[in-house]
């Protein structure tokens, strides 16, 4: 957990981007390392999750059911989250895979635009850790789905406009979880 200290200064920034594969231990480790800190937490997972079971009458969503059309709806659920904690001066960690550069630049758009810092966490678990974490989760994402995220990683630096960034890539997920 060399990492921990590190950790400390993304508490105070207005916008953390905490980022990863399906399966990496994404929820966890803001459980673990964020819960209590004043940030506040969105994930579009759990936003594709509430709205599916919220228009289909209580079904259950699974990753089967994902589709483009109704995930432009959750970005723009999420961002206008994102946008009123802002405003209201709250700080927000975004959860979601942004395994490219393109995925997370609107929200570094965002900090710019609205001069608030940003930090990228990027939790940078092997693939095949990934693929057998996920298979034990709620919301099981298909292997296919994990694979060709992996294909298109591409890991975050200062230079996409972060005010820091961390790689961690030895965060293991507690044997219950």
């Amino acid at each position: 957990m060399k990492y921990y200290e590190s950790l400390e200064k993304f508490k105070t920034y207005n916008i953390v981007l905490l980022c990863g594969l399906y399966g990496a231990g994404k929820t966890e480790f803001a459980n673990t390392y964020f819960k209590g800190s004043g940030l506040y937490r969105v994930s579009r997972l759990e936003l594709r999750k509430l709205m599916y079971e919220m228009t289909h009458f209580g079904e259950s969503w699974e990753a089967e059911k994902f589709n483009e059309e109704d995930d432009v709806l959750a970005k723009h659920v999420e961002r206008k989250v994102v946008e009123h904690f802002l405003q209201i001066k709250r700080n927000v960690l975004i959860i979601n895979t942004f395994m490219t550069k393109k995925s997370r630049q609107r929200f570094v758009n965002i900090a710019k635009e609205t001069k608030k810092t940003i930090g990228a966490i990027f939790l940078d678990a092997p693939l095949d850790v990934c693929i057998a974490q996920s298979k034990r989760l709620n919301t099981a994402i298909p292997e296919n789905v994990i694979r060709q995220l992996h294909s298109r990683k591409e890991l975050p630096t200062k230079l996409e406009g972060y005010n820091d960034v961390l790689i961690i890539n030895d965060f293991t997920l507690s044997s219950n979880g």
